[in-house]
């Protein structure tokens, strides 16, 4: 059995928030991914956003660290930010092999000396579309099984503007150029992705429900009600088949609809952990 230490990457107002909903947090989300792929995990969740915590075991305990999504910017010089790539340098420093997903990803760039910045050019509301390996994504584990291209979940305003030094970029996209990187941080080296392979169409739905208001205006949604629409297309396809008629007016396949292809880097990270 290994053991994995997760850090939920929302602060505590963000959790109750979720919680008053009725809403799963982010690290609920990524447990319940892990254990798709290992039922026999035993994971440990971290709220490295809040003052004083701490693990139940020291880092050096864990076979692996998670990095889990969050509405959190770290470029933002707070609290539940810096509280959280400082336990990123702790734990590289312990020589913990890393996987973050979005914040995850970006506050790894951070910890390494990489910027992050906020470009809604660069925002991706929902799913990431083709994304396409580099040619050393293509000789990765962590895009293993990967198609030439393909779409991931993916929410994001913010994305990594450069990649520390010692990077090596793994996967782009039209919309953000850094969607998959290995990132040298201290004794251990950070998988990274921009986009959420623990995420599945519910907790998207989720998400747009619980931040809708934001997405309402701009270049994602002209109104409420066809945001409405689209949470509802999400609810129904989750339980369609492939060949579905919403299936094809949401623009998805089987990289979104089937959970093992979508979780493919969780478990490519895990195959690493057994190496």
């Amino acid at each position: 059995m290994k053991n994995i230490l997760l850090m939920e990457g929302s602060s505590q107002p963000a959790r109750e928030r979720a919680a008053h909903l009725g809403q799963e947090t982010t690290a609920e989300v990524y447990v319940r991914a892990l254990l798709a792929e290992n039922p026999n995990l035993q994971i440990d969740v971290l709220y490295g956003a809040d003052e004083g915590a701490q693990p139940p075991r020291s880092p050096e305990n864990y076979a692996g660290f998670v990095i889990s999504g969050s509405a959190l910017h770290a470029y933002d010089n707070e609290p539940d930010v810096t509280r959280q790539i400082d336990w990123v340098r702790r734990v590289a420093d312990a020589g913990l092999p890393i996987l973050g997903s979005c914040w995850g990803l970006q506050i790894c760039a951070v910890a390494g000396g990489g910027a992050v910045e906020r470009n809604d050019a660069h925002a991706e509301m929902g799913f990431a579309r083709k994304i396409v390996p580099t040619t050393d994504g293509l000789g990765h584990p962590l895009l293993t099984d990967r198609a030439s291209a393909f779409d991931a979940p993916c929410i994001h305003y913010d994305h990594v503007s450069r990649l520390p030094e010692g990077s090596v970029l793994l996967a782009s996209n039209s919309r953000c150029p850094v969607q998959a990187a290995v990132i040298p941080l201290g004794r251990s080296i950070a998988w990274g992705v921009q986009y959420h392979p623990e995420f599945d169409l519910p907790h998207l739905a989720e998400i747009y429900e619980g931040y809708g208001d934001d997405m309402v205006g701009g270049q994602f949604f002209d109104t409420r009600n066809m945001l409405d629409s689209h949470i509802a297309d999400l609810r129904i396809a989750a339980e369609a088949a492939v060949d579905a008629p919403v299936v094809w007016r949401l623009g998805i396949d089987t990289d979104i609809l089937d959970g093992s292809i979508r979780r493919t880097e969780l478990r490519n990270w895990l195959r690493h952990l057994g190496e």
